[in-house]
């Protein structure tokens, strides 16, 4: 099919759900085809609001737990302790997912997380968040969490159907992480004059707007419901498919070690930003802020080439470029220089997580895509706690930056081993 045909086939499958809201120019949708579609439009539209709040949260997070601690260590458990639910829900959680209305159950996840920050936020206001009750909402966020992540992830293919998923999932991501580029920043302003309460009220307020989109979206592509299979032979065939499909598998291990290895930077930047260039809560947004800006570069450079029907070079070329940036990174003390190699590590790893969330989709079938997805998750985010505990308690023995250059010189090793046992090629038949 050329060019011009797939343009047409897109937009006629955008009209299903009626009229976008934003009529943009071709140049633009030639570069973000998922944007013709009016659910997708939607969609944009909540996640940029509530994702602002979701980091504005994730920064007050970090910084109270250090307040509270002056502790790397407590750092990286609470993080820890955070993303640990999708070790031990994800993989159930996708059994589920497949059984049930998506949209309905992002709507409840949704506003259960939004309860959880505000009750957060309340507490800090009160000079009531002590360590206890804040891993106490941490790990039922975690939980919540487990469910919302793998559903929203597998939902976008029912806004904008398989063809534009390589486009709507690396554009989902790069608002994310350009969420990340801004909340940061607002978040250290908010905790420096305000306190480390209000940024959880925002966030909670945030999810309305993410609410209002998911109620506006109209389904066009609908996957029967697996509701005859028994939930624990659902559990078995999703497990057996990942582990005995080869690309599915090479997919998992690289989320897993990139779980382990490189995305521990972000829980041990709150120390780098104090003990190493003592810029406290606002060069600490700072430095997210600039990974962020890289996310978002990285994020409209995956989806202008998400075409490419050899999408597993994005994959290499992002896990190369943040690993050595994040040794680069180990090594530096210039506050600016420093703002640069975390921009190049937004970038590799926008480019490689994003391409790694489609190839799993799109190598799964229908009726077990949200279990497939969701196994992988439990191998990427579940396994982010073991990363964020292992940083805390070698920055603990170390220092933090020291720590985080540890990391990329094992994802380096990683990506060394796949290259020379040749499994990349393998990957991009």
């Amino acid at each position: 099919m050329g060019k011009e045909e797939q343009e047409v086939e897109n937009i006629e499958l955008a009209s299903l759900t009626g009229s976008a809201p934003v009529k943009f120019p071709a140049g633009v949708i030639s570069v973000f085809p998922a944007l013709v579609h009016r659910n997708f439009q939607f969609y944009v539209f909540g996640q940029v609001i509530s994702l602002v709040g979701f980091w504005i949260h994730q920064v007050a997070l970090a910084w109270l737990v250090f307040e509270l601690t002056k502790s790397a260590f407590w750092v990286g458990t609470v993080a820890a302790i955070g993303s640990l639910p999708f070790l031990f829900f994800t993989t159930f959680a996708g059994v589920f997912i497949d059984k049930v209305n998506k949209q309905k159950l992002l709507i409840w996840t949704q506003t259960a997380e939004a309860i959880i920050a505000i009750t957060l936020g309340i507490l800090a206001l009160n000079n009531a968040a002590t360590l206890k009750p804040i891993i106490i909402l941490i790990f039922l966020h975690g939980i919540v969490g487990s469910f919302d992540l793998p559903a929203r992830l597998t939902f976008i293919i029912e806004m904008v159907g398989k063809r534009d998923l390589a486009s709507a999932i690396p554009i989902n991501n790069g608002l994310f992480n350009a969420a990340r580029f801004i909340g940061p920043g607002i978040a250290g302003l908010i905790i420096a004059t305000h306190g480390v309460g209000w940024p959880f009220i925002i966030n909670g307020v945030s999810y309305i707007a993410g609410i209002w989109a998911i109620l506006n979206i109209k389904p066009v592509y609908k996957n029967q419901a697996d509701v005859n299979t028994h939930p624990y032979e659902s559990l078995k065939q999703g497990i057996k498919f990942s582990l005995s499909h080869t690309k599915i598998l090479y997919f998992t291990l690289l989320g897993f070690f990139s779980a382990v290895f490189i995305w521990p930077f972000q829980t041990l930047m709150p120390l780098v930003a104090q003990n190493v260039y003592a810029s406290g809560a606002t060069g600490f947004g700072s430095l997210l802020s600039a990974a962020g800006a890289g996310s978002l570069t990285g994020a409209f450079f995956t989806s202008a080439k998400s075409q490419n029907t050899n999408k597993i070079i994005f994959v290499t070329r992002g896990f190369l470029v943040s690993s050595i940036a994040l040794i680069l990174f180990s090594f530096n003390r210039n506050f600016l220089f420093a703002h640069i190699l975390l921009f190049l590590v937004g970038f590799g790893l926008l480019m490689s997580v994003s391409t790694l969330n489609t190839l799993v989709q799109l190598n799964s079938p229908d009726k077990m895509r949200a279990r497939v997805m969701a196994f992988y998750l439990t191998m990427f985010i579940g396994m982010m706690p073991l990363g964020s505990l292992l940083s805390g308690i070698i920055a603990e023995k170390t220092s933090a930056i020291t720590t985080i250059g540890y990391g990329g010189a094992a994802m380096l090793i990683v990506y060394a081993i796949f290259y020379l046992k040749g499994i990349f090629t393998k990957l991009s038949k």
